[in-house]
C-alpha cells in the first residue's frame, strides 16, 4: 500500500530546521526495514515537502514518524494511483 507523508518544520521549536538537515544529512533520512521510499520532494521554499512510502506494515511507517516527529509536523496518509481510482469509480453507480 502506499502512503504520502507529508512534513513541515515544528513552528516555534528552535533549530528544529538545523536539527532536521543534520538528521538528514547523517542518515539520508531513509525510512526503517519494512517501508520503502519511492520518492522524496522539497518545497522550493524549504519549508517541508512531501515522501511517498509503501509498506503493509503499520509499526515501520510509525517507527519512521517517531524518527522525524520532534524537528517535523508530520501527517501520513493512504493513497490510491488514478489507475486504482479509476476502478473504483467504475463500480460506482452514475
Amino acid at each position: 500500500m502506499k502512503f504520502m507523508l507529508t512534513f513541515a518544520f515544528k513552528p516555534g521549536v528552535k533549530d528544529s530546521r538545523d536539527e532536521a538537515i543534520a538528521r538528514f544529512r547523517k542518515t539520508g533520512g531513509l525510512p526503517p526495514q519494512g517501508a520503502k521510499l519511492l520518492g522524496r520532494w522539497s518545497a522550493a521554499d524549504y519549508s517541508g515537502g512531501f515522501a511517498l512510502l509503501e509498506s503493509n506494515d503499520a509499526k515501520a511507517l510509525t517507527e519512521f514518524a517517531l524518527m522525524w516527529s520532534d524537528v517535523n509536523d508530520l501527517k501520513i496518509v493512504p493513497v490510491v494511483e488514478d489507475v486504482e481510482l479509476g476502478e473504483v469509480l467504475r463500480r460506482m453507480p452514475a
